[in-house]
């Protein structure tokens, strides 16, 4: 009689320890519960940036080439290369019995580019005042000049976008074509000013030569300006992230700390082959299926650059991609239910719940995800998997803070001052 009946007790706790277990732990359980969490953290406001590191290159702020069309005008070259020359220096004597004919030549090249300038000018000035509507203008422009000798020079103005191009782009290009030409012209017009006595090929600036071209015509001479920049490479995911005006921090052995800089532009053109792009293949490797989404990004400091540097030198550049200022940033893994850029967060509500607060993500740099908004500074964050899957915020508790008061300062508080903070508690 008294087994049966124990067993009987038995079973009868059992069932009902486990149908209280069921009614108060079961995901469609009503009843309300206290849940402890482990990890809480304030949110606070601060600055935070997500960074692309990359490897680059030393290289000139501009490069000017000379060309002269026909090789009897050059009687002797005065320079050669690595060079240091001043603007107005002779880089090479001509033969006074080829120089009319070469300078007829300038002419006409000075003419055309004239021509040229005038002609985007206009383009970028309708560009301009078409902006607010809308739209793209192609920008092309094509027409001839006839010299004197009737020889006839094609001038064709490319500075055409996409028809889906921003207007910005447009204008952009136009003024990029508008500073080659009149870095072309102060070329020509340097050669045309010089007396006619002695005549010589001129340098229209400073720099260093830093190649000749003495075989094959039309030859030619490239100068270095002395003012450097730093040139790198993105590849096609980079390239959406990087844009001109862009923090960079760089540097280069030779040049002391790190320098601050910008970005001065991102090209949208596949980069051609050339020695900046094969020494930035050989530090930083491209890996990628499209061989030709590789686009070159320039590099200036914003403080001219001190030091013996060369040209080709390597360097270390960080451009700041996103920047956050005042923003609240969360561990990324304390995030659920995200999706693309949204997501949601449990936030402790002064009733002492812990609510889902859906969040916008602006970027994630170090393993958190900074927020664009959803939680603001402040407010106490929590991480707990249990409490993702209620569905009603449930109360909850957490640890006692473990922080201890600084010997000093509970040195030097009066003892009154502990007895009525005791009497409040009560």
């Amino acid at each position: 009689m008294n087994r049966f009946f124990f067993i009987g007790l038995s079973i009868a706790v059992t069932a009902f320890i486990a149908s209280n277990f069921l009614l108060l732990f079961s995901e469609k359980s009503t009843l309300p519960k206290t849940v402890y969490i482990g990890e809480t953290e304030p949110a606070f406001a601060n600055t935070y940036t997500e960074k692309l590191p990359k490897e680059a290159v030393t290289a000139p702020n501009k490069s000017t080439q000379i060309y002269v069309q026909d090789r009897e005008a050059i009687d002797q070259w005065l320079v050669k290369e690595g060079d240091t020359v001043q603007a107005g220096s002779e880089l090479a004597s001509l033969n006074e019995a080829e120089t009319e004919e070469q300078r007829a030549l300038w002419e006409a090249e000075r003419d055309a580019l004239q021509n040229e300038l005038s002609e985007v000018e206009l383009s970028l000035s309708n560009l301009v005042l078409e902006r607010p509507i809308g739209g793209t203008d192609s920008g092309r422009i094509n027409d001839s000049i006839t010299d004197s000798d009737g020889n006839i020079t094609d001038v064709n103005v490319n500075v055409d976008v996409p028809q889906d191009a921003p207007y910005a782009a447009a204008i952009a290009a136009s003024e990029q074509r508008i500073a080659s030409i009149e870095s072309e012209l102060a070329v020509v017009e340097a050669q045309l000013n010089q007396s006619l006595a002695n005549p010589a090929l001129i340098s229209p600036e400073e720099g260093v030569v830093a190649s000749i071209n003495r075989d094959s015509e039309p030859m030619s001479i490239e100068i270095y300006s002395n003012d450097k920049i730093f040139v790198t490479y993105v590849v096609e995911d980079e390239w959406r992230d990087v844009e001109a005006q862009d923090r960079v921090m760089v540097h280069v052995d030779g040049m002391g700390p790190a320098a601050s800089g910008t970005v001065l532009s991102v090209s949208t053109l596949p980069a051609t082959d050339n020695k900046w792009l094969e020494a930035y293949k050989a530090l930083d490797p491209v890996n990628q299926k499209n061989p030709i989404a590789i686009y070159e990004v320039q590099i200036a400091t914003d403080a001219p650059i001190e030091g013996n540097i060369p040209f080709g030198a390597t360097a270390n550049a960080e451009i700041v991609t996103n920047e956050a200022p005042e923003a609240v940033a969360l561990p990324e893994d304390w995030i659920f239910g995200r999706a693309d850029q949204s997501g949601s967060v449990l936030q402790l509500q002064t009733d002492g719940r812990a609510a889902a607060i859906p969040i916008t993500i602006n970027f994630e740099t170090d393993g958190k995800a900074v927020l664009a908004e959803g939680i603001a500074p402040g407010m106490i964050v929590a991480n707990n998997e249990q409490l993702r899957n209620f569905q009603s915020p449930p109360k909850v508790f957490i640890p006692f803070p473990s922080e201890r008061p600084n010997y000093e300062f509970a040195k030097n508080t009066h003892w009154r001052k502990y007895v009525g903070y005791l009497l409040a508690r009560q």
